[in-house]
């Protein structure tokens, strides 16, 4: 079994996927709130892997999304799983959500925050994942999951997010890119 931590234990997604964690007998920390990057780097040091399924609406995205991800860079962790967002999928080669010409302007700058975190993650050595919604978090649980394409329409429910995330970390078979995951 894994030592895994998790950032943001106590939001919907953390919570889910910490639950799953543990039922399946990992070794499990559970972080609530975001401790500060230096603490965020020595919690997260010894564990095989860290889950960062953090937010904080209080700051400037790309500060905080750019200093979480050195600081879980930073710790060592034998890999790094975020929970990311849709809108940093790609519709077609090279092109984004986001960089579609009709994608609320007000919405850009969180992206953009997310988007500054994956790029900290792909200039490093470090065994990295970023898992998102194919589309948006809800729905009703089916207890299963797909990974495939963007799909604004496509839901996923924060129970299949953790049952896909979990078996990510039990049977890796993703690194070093985003996926797309809906409920099936």
């Amino acid at each position: 079994m894994a030592k895994i931590v998790v950032f943001g234990a106590s939001g919907k997604a953390g919570r889910r996927i910490a639950d799953v964690a543990q039922a399946r007998g990992h070794e499990l920390t559970r972080i609530g709130r975001d401790p500060g990057v230096q603490a965020a780097a020595e919690v997260a040091a010894g564990h095989d892997v860290a889950v960062s399924a953090v937010a904080d609406l209080s700051r400037d995205p790309a500060e905080f999304y750019t200093e979480a991800a050195r600081a879980l860079v930073a710790s060592g962790a034998g890999r790094i799983i975020v929970v990311g967002i849709y809108t940093l999928l790609e519709t077609a080669p090279g092109v984004r959500v986001i960089d579609s010409p009709d994608f609320p302007a007000e919405h850009r700058p969180f992206c953009l925050g997310h988007a500054a975190g994956v790029e900290v993650l792909a200039a490093s050595d470090a065994d990295w994942l970023v898992m998102s919604p194919a589309g948006n978090f809800g729905g009703t649980s089916t207890g299963r999951y797909r990974v495939g394409a963007v799909d604004p329409a496509d839901e996923l429910t924060y129970e299949d997010f953790a049952l896909a995330l979990v078996d990510e970390i039990d049977r890796p078979t993703h690194r070093r890119r985003q996926i797309a995951i809906a409920s099936a």
